[in-house]
């Protein structure tokens, strides 16, 4: 049997409902006449993705015993195909009707056309942003300093963010998500550069091949819908923000001179002394900031990657009171149940395991009398949620806020959110009297 005419990479780590989607939708709109292999790898998920994926047609599956990240698993998935065109493919897209067929016509009939990418919508059907050009250096300190509030920076981000642009219209522009290569212009065994993880080999990838001449173009009549960041949120915000910014100080060290990269640093330490020094929330502590700027992103989370629900209540945790919080929890949750403040002051966060889908909190209180004072309750409750938000930070998983206590309502936004879940009507205890 001979080589099929495109493969399909897909890489996948926790995202199994997105995943089967994107199978579907591929099946669903590849054209009749295209021979087509899927290579999927599975970084390890704990949700039962590499099951799902084994038994799906056309996959061929590989399981890694740990999550090696996207830019290696990709090279594997590349290593075992063997198509003339290559597909890089997010677990989070989904084909609109005649994308596929669209862009693998591109470039049959454009041999000088090296890639293509499609036009992205949201899953609610509007435009989504989704391409970026190379970043200048005004605009890599914009992307993750406050300076972005400054405006010769704010107009350089801009730029990088293509804000304004026309996408109607076929334009040389390039996106990893959903890319469709030729063979020919890859290097043999590998597509990204692993030193890059997470972020940013698509920049890389694309700045090598604009530099050799090829050409890489973007098709508005090829349509997808993109989820994006599925699995990307589930590493937590700070490992998050380290991959972000260690990558994006490897990606500087090849564009840039030596001596801004020492000003990007500089930058980036003052940034972060004057967040701490007014009380605003930073989303690395001194140690991972200067690791990440010397460029070591750290290491990818394995294990556990639940959602958490995080539950700030009136009353203190009990497994009678709170059943029903439990029993709401969806497959794949974590519940973080957060008491409210003490009455006496107390600086320690303590945080224990309840069971396999819960844990209790005892966050710090900073004033006495508890929440029984409005001030002293926004003080506390702010206190308690910036504990909170760093003991979050090193976990895997995504945050989704409920306030069953309108007390708790200073906490917004504190907690890196991704989500707020409606409150839930708390089940009377036996033989109690509300009033």
């Amino acid at each position: 049997m001979g080589a099929p005419t495109l493969s399909v990479l897909l890489i996948s780590w926790n995202t199994r409902e997105q995943t089967r989607q994107c199978l579907e939708s591929l099946a669903a709109t590849a054209p009749a006449d295209l021979d087509y292999e899927v290579v999927a790898v599975d970084n390890a998920s704990s949700d039962g993705s590499a099951d799902m994926l084994a038994d799906q047609p056309r996959v061929r599956l590989i399981r890694n015993s740990h999550n090696t990240g996207f830019a290696a698993a990709v090279n594997q998935a590349y290593r075992r195909s063997t198509g003339q065109l290559v597909l890089l493919l997010n677990s989070d897209i989904r084909f609109h009707p005649g994308a596929l067929s669209r862009m693998v016509d591109h470039l049959r009939d454009r041999p000088d056309v090296a890639g293509v990418s499609p036009l992205y919508l949201n899953p609610d059907g509007t435009f989504q942003q989704h391409y970026v050009q190379q970043p200048s250096f005004a605009a890599s300190i914009a992307l993750v300093t406050a300076l972005r509030r400054v405006p010769g920076f704010r107009q350089a981000l801009h730029r990088f963010q293509m804000r304004g642009e026309d996408f109607s219209r076929p334009r040389q522009l390039a996106s990893g998500s959903c890319m469709l290569l030729r063979r020919s212009v890859l290097g043999r065994q590998t597509i990204f550069d692993e030193t890059f993880p997470v972020y940013w080999n698509d920049a890389i990838l694309a700045r090598q091949l604009q530099q050799a001449g090829h050409q890489l173009w973007m098709l508005p009549d090829a349509v997808v819908t993109h989820s994006r960041g599925a699995s990307c949120r589930l590493l937590g915000p700070a490992i998050r923000f380290r991959h972000l910014l260690g990558s994006m100080v490897g990606y500087l060290r090849t564009t840039q001179p030596r001596h801004r990269m020492a000003v990007f640093q500089a930058v980036l330490l003052v940034d972060h002394l004057v967040k701490r020094l007014f009380g605003r929330h930073v989303q690395l502590g001194m140690a991972d900031l200067l690791a990440a700027l010397r460029g070591d992103v750290g290491p990818l989370p394995d294990g556990d990657t639940r959602d958490w629900v995080v539950l700030f209540s009136r009353n203190r945790w009990s497994v009678e009171r709170h059943q029903t919080e439990l029993e709401l929890l969806a497959t794949g949750q974590r519940l973080l149940f957060v008491d409210p403040p003490g009455r006496r002051p107390r600086w320690r966060c303590e945080m224990t395991p309840i069971g396999s889908t819960a844990w209790r909190a005892v966050a710090p209180t900073a004033l006495p009398l508890g929440d029984a004072l409005p001030p002293v309750n926004w003080i506390n409750r702010r206190f308690a949620a910036g504990a909170l938000r760093r003991w979050l930070d090193r976990q895997a998983g995504a945050r989704l806020l409920r306030l069953d206590d309108e007390r708790a309502r200073p906490v917004l936004g504190r907690l890196g959110e991704d989500e707020v879940l409606p409150t839930v009507a708390p089940r009377p205890m036996q033989g109690s009297r509300r009033g």
